[in-house]
């Protein structure tokens, strides 16, 4: 049976933001680190509501254990550095996700904005042209302590979504439509957010990825398709 390939890293080869995060990893990664610390105090407040709306099930519980999520706004489709541009901006969402108040978004987001742009000029710099051009649409930080359980789900249906790891721990895995894979410092993966997945961390100490959602939409418009197919393998 011919489905959808769920591992597409090759479909985002020829964007700049993607070659630039993997070939200038070691000078990004400290950056990361410095903007986490530097901003503990959101990434404590921020608290991800562990229960979503599911379309299919209903409310379900999303997380259990310790996952913390900061937000890393984009110029163009993700800050807030005016009011118009909040209006407009799909950090809106963040409102619903963090359970906070949107007087309390429009507060946090352009400090975010600035820090990012302050501490990390190297990532910045490094995924500045599909920031620009609206190919990416979101940026966060995820953290991961141990114990902690992402149970199946399915995300955005126009999200092709990419990882940078930043702190890897090999037990701690992430898994999409049943295929398992452990993130590894200086090697980036991609997969459709709608395919269902999930993530556990049996591992030590805590894990640190930048999740990064490319529009499919806009990707479309530059011939850029995840069209790829391969056999299904049993689970």
């Amino acid at each position: 049976m011919q489905v959808r390939k769920i591992w597409q890293e090759e479909t985002l080869e020829s964007l700049s933001s993607y070659r630039n995060l993997r070939d200038r990893h070691k000078e990004i990664i400290p950056e990361i680190i410095k903007f986490v610390e530097v901003n503990q105090p959101i990434l404590s407040e921020w608290i991800l509501d562990q229960w979503v709306e599911d379309r299919n099930l209903g409310r379900v519980q999303l997380w259990e254990g310790d996952w913390r999520v900061i937000p890393m706004p984009l110029n163009v489709v993700g800050t807030t550095t005016t009011e118009d541009d909040f209006e407009l901006s799909e950090m809106v969402s963040f409102v619903e996700l963090f359970n906070t108040t949107t007087e309390k978004v429009k507060e946090v987001l352009p400090q975010l904005t600035e820090s990012m742009k302050e501490l990390c000029p190297t990532f910045y710099n490094a995924i500045k042209e599909d920031v620009d051009g609206e190919l990416l649409k979101s940026c966060t930080i995820s953290k991961l302590s141990p114990g902690t359980k992402i149970n199946p789900h399915n995300g955005d249906i126009d999200s092709l979504r990419l990882h940078f790891p930043v702190i890897e721990d090999e037990g701690a895995w992430l898994s999409v439509r049943g295929r398992k894979r452990t993130w590894k410092v200086g090697e980036l993966f991609a997969f459709h957010d709608n395919d269902k997945h999930w993530a556990q961390h049996h591992g030590t100490h805590d894990r640190v990825v930048v999740i990064m959602d490319y529009a499919l939409s806009q990707l479309e418009k530059k011939g850029i398709t995840i069209e790829k197919w391969e056999e299904e393998l049993a689970i």
